[in-house]
C-alpha cells in the first residue's frame, strides 16, 4: 500500500511540468546556487493515477516503478539546483546517478512520514532569492517573484516550490538520519585529529593522469639532484604547492592518511612517491618545507575536538547509511539518458 501510493504521489507531479524532452532537459541560462539547505519532499498529489504503461516507466526502486515524468523532475532538480553535488559540472554517468540516488532517497523520506511545510518552502525561495541578490521576497512582492522565476529558470513558481519540497524532504531525511548515528570518538582519534591540522606540508609537483606515468617519472628523478636538473630544464611542467595541513591533504585531495603521514615524515627535499590527488589524478611531490605540531598543546583544544568529530563521524556515517539504502533499493534503470 505504501509503495502503491508513493507511485501515485511521484506521477502527480503536476500535469505537463516534467516533459520528457522540453523543461527537464533545458539548462537554464542562470543556474541559481541554492544551497544544500533548499532541500526538499513529497511532491502533493491532486489525484489518483493508474498504474503507468511500461512505455512511461523509466525505472524502479525497491520494485516500485520510477515514471518517466518524475525521472525526468529528479533530473531537472539536480541540474538547476547545483549545490551540493555540482550534477551540471559532471560526467553523464555520475550525473544520473546522483538522480536516481535522490529519487531513492525521497522515497526513502515518504517512507518515514517527513512533511514539509510552508513556512520551509517559504524561508527555502527566500533563502534562494537572497542568494541571487533580488532585493523581494517571495511574500514581498508575488509578482516580481513570479517574473523572476519564469525568466531566469524558465518554468513557474508552482514548480519551483515542488522541487524546493522535493529537495527539503531529502534534507529533511538526512538530518533525520544523523541524529539517529550512534558514533564513539576515542582519545587517539582526538590526538590524531589535531596532529593532522597541526602538521603541514609544502613544496612542488609534478602532475599526472595515471598512476604509471608518475611512477615511471618517479623512478627517474627521485633524486633530488635529478628533479633540479629536470625542473631546470623545463621539461615538466613543475607546479608550487602551498603550505596546507595534512587534514586538507586528506580531505580536499583523498590522499590516504598512511601515505600522507609517510611523506610529513621524510626529510626536506625529499621527491617522495607517488600521492593520488583527487579522483583522477596522480602527483610526484617534492617536500621543500614542513611543519611538525606539538602535542603537548592538546589537552586545551580537547573538547572542541571531540565535537569536531563527532560530527564529522555523523557525517560519513549517513553517507554509509545511504550507500546501504542504494544497496536495498534493487534499482532498475530503463531509461537511457
Amino acid at each position: 500500500m505504501m509503495s502503491r501510493l508513493w507511485t501515485i504521489l511521484a506521477c502527480c507531479v503536476l500535469a505537463g511540468a516534467c516533459a520528457p524532452h522540453s523543461e527537464a532537459e533545458q539548462k537554464p541560462e542562470a543556474a541559481p546556487q541554492a544551497a544544500a539547505q533548499s532541500s526538499g519532499q513529497t511532491v502533493a498529489a491532486t489525484a489518483a493515477a493508474s498504474p503507468p504503461a511500461q512505455s512511461e516507466i523509466a525505472g524502479e526502486i525497491f520494485g516500485v516503478p520510477v515514471t518517466r515524468d518524475n525521472y525526468y523532475f529528479a533530473k531537472l532538480v539536480a541540474n538547476i539546483f547545483t549545490r551540493p553535488w555540482g550534477a551540471a559540472d559532471l560526467p553523464e554517468p555520475e550525473r544520473e546517478a546522483i538522480v536516481w540516488e535522490n529519487l531513492i532517497l525521497h522515497y526513502t523520506a515518504f517512507e518515514r512520514g517527513i512533511q514539509v511545510s510552508p513556512e520551509e518552502i517559504e524561508e527555502a525561495v527566500n533563502q534562494l532569492l537572497k542568494d541571487e541578490k533580488q532585493a523581494f521576497t517571495r511574500s514581498s512582492d508575488p509578482e516580481a517573484y513570479k517574473d523572476w522565476v519564469k525568466k531566469t529558470l524558465n518554468v513557474d513558481t508552482e514548480l519551483l516550490e515542488n522541487q524546493m519540497r522535493y529537495l527539503i524532504s531529502i534534507r529533511k531525511l538526512k538530518d533525520q538520519v544523523r541524529e539517529e548515528q550512534q558514533v564513539v570518538v576515542s582519545e587517539q582519534d582526538m590526538q590524531q585529529e589535531f596532529m593532522n591540522e597541526q602538521n603541514h606540508v609544502g613544496g612542488e609537483a609534478v602532475m599526472f593522469d595515471s598512476k604509471d606515468e608518475a611512477q615511471a617519472f618517479y623512478m627517474k628523478y627521485k633524486d633530488p639532484k635529478a628533479w633540479e636538473k629536470m625542473k631546470a630544464s623545463g621539461e615538466k611542467n613543475v607546479r608550487p604547492v602551498s603550505l596546507m595541513t595534512l587534514e586538507a591533504y586528506i580531505d580536499l585531495w583523498s590522499i590516504p592518511k598512511d601515505q600522507m603521514y609517510a611523506f610529513h615524515s621524510q626529510e626536506i627535499g625529499t621527491v617522495g612517491p607517488p600521492l593520488p590527488f583527487g579522483p583522477k589524478q596522480w602527483a610526484v611531490y617534492h617536500l621543500l618545507e614542513k611543519r611538525t605540531g606539538d602535542l603537548a598543546e592538546f589537552p586545551k583544544q580537547r573538547d572542541a575536538y571531540y565535537r569536531q568529530l563527532q560530527v564529522k563521524k555523523k557525517y560519513e556515517a549517513v553517507q554509509q547509511w545511504v550507500e546501504r539504502r542504494k544497496a536495498d533499493a534493487r534499482l532498475k534503470v530503463l531509461i537511457k539518458p
